[in-house]
């Protein structure tokens, strides 16, 4: 059996190589046809890579949306199943991929979520949400759940005949939304705790603002109520529920009080953003411009670098 494994970057070379090692040691009766979807890397994310064999799919920094870097990726390889994994997202075991294909024995099954477990040095904020979100018992959501449905492309292992009749559309929260949608169309969405990875964000302020507007973006296209209002509704609520966490952890005054500063940052990046960013790739065609511009004005005037 072969598996397709699609791997969406951006600079990812600092796990990339231990990414794709551990991929090539996982154990179990099949091969792996595994392809790099890259947005514009200027890092070694490719040659490295390019070094372990990795098919490349390089889409223009502008171009991108998690959709489709992901759609394209599955186009790419072969397979009847598709793992989606994010460069910085490790497996524990060399049992892993043999535990996010087992699920798919049963016919009815689209799509396999992986436990995701903080790395060391994760933040609090995702150590909290991590561990609230990916428990230790398995789940499997049928059309008649009710329940919130965990599943994350961060990884995932997908039914190519579901991705097929479902393809992924959004261009943020692209997973979530796809998990309710093959749900609704009468398929099963398997959480498997027993398959682990290590994944977590290590972001700024700034960044984890605009990961959420990211997601909130999407969501407002759905019922179009994006407001200033509703903006400021909620930073206060995300201020107010986090500060809460803050105040319960036990960790030192001066620790908490650190935290605190940064989700003041984080709101505030959030309130601001919201009005003048837009989605992911709009911002990256933003940067661009950014660049050729700053690069032009250098050629212009050259002693201004000095």
């Amino acid at each position: 059996m072969t598996i397709g494994v699609v791997i969406r970057t951006l600079n990812e070379s600092e796990l990339i190589g231990r990414c794709l090692e551990t991929l090539r040691g996982q154990r179990g009766a099949f091969d792996l046809d595994i392809v790099v979807v890259d947005s514009g890397s200027t890092d070694s994310t490719l040659e490295i890579a390019r070094s372990y064999g990795a098919g490349i799919l390089e889409l223009q920094p502008g171009e991108f949306d998690y959709s489709r870097a992901l759609n394209v990726g599955i186009e790419r390889v072969a397979g009847d199943f598709i793992v989606s994994l994010s460069a910085h997202a490790i497996p524990t075991t060399d049992g892993w991929l043999e535990k996010m294909a087992a699920p798919f024995d049963d016919p009815r099954v689209a799509g396999v979520a992986s436990r995701q477990v903080p790395w060391p040095d994760a933040p609090w904020q995702e150590v909290h949400r991590l561990g609230h979100q990916f428990g230790e018992s398995a789940r499997v959501y049928s059309p008649a759940t009710t329940d919130e449905i965990v599943f994350s492309n961060a990884a995932s292992s997908i039914r190519r005949r579901a991705w097929r009749e479902e393809p992924f559309k959004l261009a943020a929260a692209e997973d979530y939304e796809w998990a309710q949608r093959v749900v609704g169309a009468g398929w099963t969405i398997v959480y498997e705790p027993a398959a682990a990875v290590l994944h977590s964000h290590h972001e700024g302020a700034r960044a984890q603002a605009l990961r959420m507007i990211d997601i909130n973006r999407v969501l407002d296209r759905e019922d179009g109520r994006r407001t200033r209002r509703r903006t400021l509704r909620d930073a206060v609520g995300m201020f107010l529920r986090d500060s809460r966490k803050i105040a319960g952890l036990d960790d030192p005054f001066h620790r908490k009080l650190i935290y605190l500063v940064d989700l003041v940052k984080m709101v505030g990046y959030y309130i601001i953003d919201f009005s003048r960013l837009g989605t992911t790739a709009e911002r990256r065609r933003e940067d661009i411009f950014l660049a050729a511009h700053r690069a032009a004005n250098a050629d212009e005037n050259p002693s201004s670098s000095e």
